[in-house]
């Protein structure tokens, strides 16, 4: 499991309550129902606005996906797994009963591929090349939306903090408006307080995590691709891995388990 990303939102909001609790006098200004609904509210309208439904009621699985993920992890799972393939199938086994047992999508889809036959080296590397860049765009533009909902929620604590400025301004001409001056300010400012925190802490993070799981399946997918191909062509286990060791640094390299 990938600790960082659930490490770094802990941290991020004991840093938060640590502030709130200890600089200020009352931490309770912070409850404020109003600037919640409308950075929330507004921030929710505009994501409806710009993307589909479906969608965006998959953003929060891609979350769970990318906090959870280990892709450094699997990349290194990845190579032993398409060398141990190789092995099987330099030992005679059949591609169909290796197939059977693999979990990674793509690796499973591209040695049905090859089995079937019909396709060149050429054309088999032309298609593995064509779906792994497919992918590795979706996965792109899955953290570009994270990026882009993360500008909203900056907008609408700045209308809160405008509404509560406009409300404050009305009052002046009251009796007692002095003494209410420095509240009504404070509580104007909470619904800037909350866009900055909810897009700074969380929405705009997870884009860039994202962005770079994207990268590593990238690798992921390039591994697999080129692993296949190699057996297609029989090459040896050994020749197999020090191709695919080449994918990764020098420091992976010595976390994997020597190959027989």
């Amino acid at each position: 499991m990938n600790i960082s990303a659930p490490l770094g939102f802990i941290v991020g909001l004991g840093v938060i309550g640590f502030s709130v609790t200890q600089g200020l006098e009352n931490s309770r200004v912070f409850l404020d129902a109003h600037a919640a609904v409308i950075v929330l509210g507004g921030t929710l309208a505009a994501a409806m606005i710009c993307l589909p439904l479906t969608h965006l009621l998959s953003l929060f699985k891609i979350f769970l996906r990318t906090v959870t993920g280990s892709q450094k992890t699997e990349i290194l799972h990845t190579i032993n797994e398409v060398v141990s393939v190789s092995e099987a199938v330099a030992s005679g086994q059949s591609i169909s009963d290796q197939s059977a047992t693999i979990k990674n999508h793509f690796f499973k889809e591209s040695l049905v591929l090859m089995d079937k036959g019909g396709l060149t080296d050429d054309q088999l590397q032309e298609v593995l090349a064509m779906r792994v860049e497919q992918q590795n765009e979706m996965y792109k533009k899955e953290g570009a939306t994270y990026k882009i909902i993360g500008k909203f929620p900056p907008a609408f604590g700045l209308v809160g903090a405008t509404l509560g400025m406009i409300a404050l301004l009305q009052g002046l001409g009251a009796p007692d408006a002095f003494q209410k001056l420095g509240p009504a300010m404070s509580i104007a400012l909470v619904a800037t307080f909350y866009g900055l925190i909810l897009a700074n802490v969380f929405i705009i993070p997870v884009g860039e995590n994202l962005t770079h799981a994207a990268d590593d399946d990238l690798t992921i997918r390039k591994i697999i691709a080129h692993g296949v191909l190699l057996i297609k062509n029989k090459e040896h286990p050994l020749i197999v891995s020090e191709y695919l060791k080449s994918y990764i640094s020098p420091k992976q390299r010595n976390k994997m388990k020597d190959v027989a």
